[in-house]
């Protein structure tokens, strides 16, 4: 078993990428054998539903991405039927975006995949998976999302 410790910053990057690729190349196949969208729509649906009234600014600050690159992601799920956008109640000048039934419908069919397939393809006991989501939370803190 693999098992060493992380003797300074350019192992913890390191093993943050390489957890990162296998993790994700782990859920894309699974999504795809159940027909579920992909990560690069599943992330968006689920920074929607997480915000009240998002904007694609809030969208944006949630995914740790550009406004321009959340507005890309916005106009493909708009385009799926998966959100609407309607005219910001405050702001002329902005609109907010939310889950149509049918985006609520595909999210939790990608979210089943992606629990599914971190289940079986991590293993790690809960405490560990606690103590990892509590270090990464203060690290995605630490760049302000």
């Amino acid at each position: 078993m693999y098992d060493r410790r992380v003797s300074d910053q350019t192992d913890l990057f390191s093993d943050l990428v390489f957890v990162q690729l296998r993790m994700v190349d782990l859920v894309e196949r699974r999504l795809r054998e159940d027909g579920a969208p992909q990560v690069s729509s599943y992330l968006p649906l689920l920074a929607v539903s997480s915000l009240e009234a998002a904007r694609v600014q809030d969208v944006a600050r949630e995914l740790g991405v550009s406004v321009g690159g959340a507005s890309k992601a916005v106009d493909r799920l708009e385009h799926a039927g998966w959100v609407k956008r309607k005219p910001h109640p405050k702001d002329r000048r902005s609109a907010t975006v939310s889950l149509t039934a049918a985006g609520r419908r595909q999210l939790a069919k990608a979210g089943a995949s992606v629990s599914a397939a971190l289940e079986e393809g991590v293993a790690l006991p809960a405490a560990r998976r606690n103590q990892l989501g509590s270090a990464l939370t203060q690290l995605r803190q630490g760049f302000g999302a």
